[in-house]
């Protein structure tokens, strides 16, 4: 009779263990303490697990403690990783159709953008790039406009000419200052300062909040207002793993996801704003320009990336 007892003891315990399972999921990205990413994640990560009742925890490496970027991603083919966040366009190593997301002039302001990635354009977009890459992306945010700085006034396309600037080293990008006359330097970001510093390039492109991270307004004198990319930033997940979750939990991961990108897309349009402040306080220079002739030089590029050219037309048609 005891050890019947004991038994039924044993069976109700792993019946209640297995009702109350827990879903954890690792994820990594490159991001520090007090960046807008890293709160961003820590958002998602909490709103996740009280949804869930605890269920459903998201584990965060973060400052790049695993790896860099690319070695994140490919972490999420081999379950090292579940979530790493990170722009679309990182996803253009594996197809060309996330490259996209750094097309020129291809998104026009932040209301465009929103319209574009959470309408059923943003939506086919994903499709395809899970189809193409073997990641899913869920959510957008918008990461601020990419504009250049240089220790050279430049107020139209004449004065670009030349400029040794420094780009990521990505086709699309590199590309984009060549049509405009520059002299493109495709360079990782680690020894970007220096570069800077010791006149080997002599301009970059960023987001302003990537410009005060990394104190670039201490070598360079000029900020000019091109926003000619307006990048997304995003949580990318491996398509099959995520599958293999439960319908509930791909519900929730996908809901608070979009929420995290939404609220992180508001803040980091008043952010663009305090951060235009300070570095003028610090002595950088702001230069207006019409960007008008950049839009009509780089038009002919498209002809570059024909596998991108009807997504360019559903991108620009969304209204």
């Amino acid at each position: 009779m005891k050890i019947k007892q004991l038994l039924l003891s044993l069976l109700l315990v792993t019946l209640a263990q297995a009702g109350h399972a827990q879903t954890v999921l690792k994820m990594a990205h490159v991001y520090v303490p007090g960046n807008i990413w890293y709160e961003t994640a820590e958002a998602y990560a909490k709103a996740v697990e009280q949804k869930s009742g605890g269920k459903v925890r998201i584990q965060i490496a973060h400052s790049g403690s695993t790896g860099d970027w690319p070695q994140a991603i490919e972490g999420l083919k081999i379950g090292v990783n579940d979530i790493v966040l990170q722009s679309i366009g990182t996803l253009d190593r594996y197809n060309i159709v996330a490259g996209v997301e750094a097309y020129p002039y291809l998104v026009r302001e932040v209301g465009h953008f929103k319209k574009v990635y959470y309408g059923p354009v943003g939506a086919e977009l994903f499709d395809e790039i899970a189809k193409k890459t073997s990641f899913r992306i869920i959510g957008a945010g918008y990461r601020g406009a990419r504009h250049l700085s240089s220790n050279k006034q430049v107020r139209n396309l004449a004065e670009l000419k030349g400029l040794k600037m420094r780009v990521p080293p990505l086709k699309m990008y590199r590309m984009t200052w060549e049509y405009l006359g520059a002299s493109p330097v495709p360079m990782g970001p680690a020894e970007l300062f220096t570069s800077l510093q010791q006149g080997v390039v002599d301009a970059q492109e960023n987001p302003l909040e990537f410009i005060e991270n990394y104190k670039f307004n201490e070598v360079q004198k000029y900020l000019v207002e091109t926003a000619h990319v307006m990048g997304a930033m995003t949580w990318i997940y491996s398509d099959a793993r995520l599958k293999q979750l439960p319908p509930d939990v791909q519900k929730l991961l996908k809901e608070e996801g979009d929420k995290a990108m939404l609220d992180a897309t508001e803040k980091m349009i008043k952010l663009e704003g305090d951060i235009k402040k300070r570095l003028e306080s610090k002595g950088m220079q702001f230069i207006k320009i019409d960007t008008a002739p950049f839009q009509t030089t780089l038009a002919p590029m498209r002809k570059d990336f024909p596998e991108l050219s009807s997504w360019v037309e559903k991108i620009q048609a969304v209204k």
